[in-house]
């Protein structure tokens, strides 16, 4: 009594997965625009603010080629994102000890340029922080310890079930 039984191996529809990333995506960019600095944005801000972006970038492992922004009312999604990327490794490197509390980067207490010179000053001094450099390329191994746990897990031999290993067995014949 030879039974076939044919298991269908693949993701979701294409189209159901578009639709989920977009939907992702959306939430996302949602999140960044509710987030954005909102005020009386000048030249005379937005310059300095960009000048300083460009100087951290590459401690993230970025291009130092952000563009300069127009004056506006409310910052761009795109640099908001960057900005609050910039935001939450400080927060880790304050609760860690390696900069100083006065460094937090607070979106929500920009409203003018005399706001986005104090982040454009702030983000000067943690590009020329030595310590914070430091820490930033030391955080990056860390990121990458789960992918090597999942690796290790795989090494190990897991106990098989007696069902899975008749089936392995029969697979084989």
């Amino acid at each position: 009594m030879d039974k076939t039984i044919m298991i269908e191996v693949g993701g979701p529809p294409s189209d159901y997965m578009a639709e989920e990333v977009m939907q992702a995506k959306m939430a996302d960019e949602a999140m960044f625009e509710a987030m954005a600095p909102k005020g009386d944005f000048t030249q005379r801000g937005l310059q300095p603010l960009v000048k300083a972006t460009n100087k951290l970038l590459p401690m993230f492992g970025q291009t130092p080629d952000y563009p300069e922004v127009e004056d506006t009312n409310v910052l761009p999604t795109d640099f908001t994102r960057v900005l609050g990327m910039f935001a939450a490794a400080v927060e880790e490197a304050i609760e860690d000890g390696i900069v100083s509390p006065e460094m937090q980067i607070d979106l929500s207490t920009v409203r003018d340029d005399s706001g986005l010179l104090t982040l454009a000053g702030k983000i000067d001094m943690l590009s020329q922080d030595r310590e914070f450099k430091r820490y930033l390329s030391e955080e990056a191994p860390e990121r990458e310890e789960p992918e090597d746990m999942m690796a290790m897990m795989e090494e190990e031999e897991m106990p098989m079930s007696e069902e899975d290993e008749d089936m392995m067995m029969m697979e084989r014949m």
